[in-house]
């Protein structure tokens, strides 16, 4: 019988141990990025549920959170539009730094790319005017 209940004792730890590298922000796919960007371009914030970007020029969001690749990279689907203009599927890619964050919008609907949007680690947004 107590070689019975060590055993248990033993699958109990290794659930529990499989369950949280689940819960982990770091998966196959990289390391989840989470926190806020922001500058004259706008304001970036990504959770482990999502993302919202919020510009002078447009807005976007995604459904997912980020995954970073070993390099800092990230690409993936959203919706953005442009200011005035109703959403329409989108790629997200970027590359973060150690305080910056490099966005790049390209619209699904559109050959032309948005800008490439540079945003600050926890700087509030100063939004400029559209040009």
């Amino acid at each position: 019988m107590q070689r019975h209940l060590g055993w248990m004792v033993l699958v109990g730890a290794f659930a529990v141990t499989v369950y949280a590298a689940c819960q982990s922000p770091v998966a196959a796919g990289g390391i989840m990025l989470t926190g806020q960007w922001g500058s004259e371009q706008g304001r970036f914030t990504a959770t482990q549920v999502s993302t919202v970007f919020n510009g002078a020029c447009g807005s976007g969001s995604t459904t997912e959170p980020i995954m970073l690749d070993k390099k800092g990279r990230f690409d993936l689907s959203g919706l953005y539009g442009a200011a005035g203009t109703a959403q329409a599927p989108a790629q997200f890619r970027g590359t973060v730094g150690s305080k910056t964050l490099t966005l790049r919008v390209m619209r699904s609907d559109s050959s032309e790319a948005v800008p490439p949007i540079v945003l600050n680690l926890g700087q509030q947004p100063t939004l400029a005017s559209c040009h």
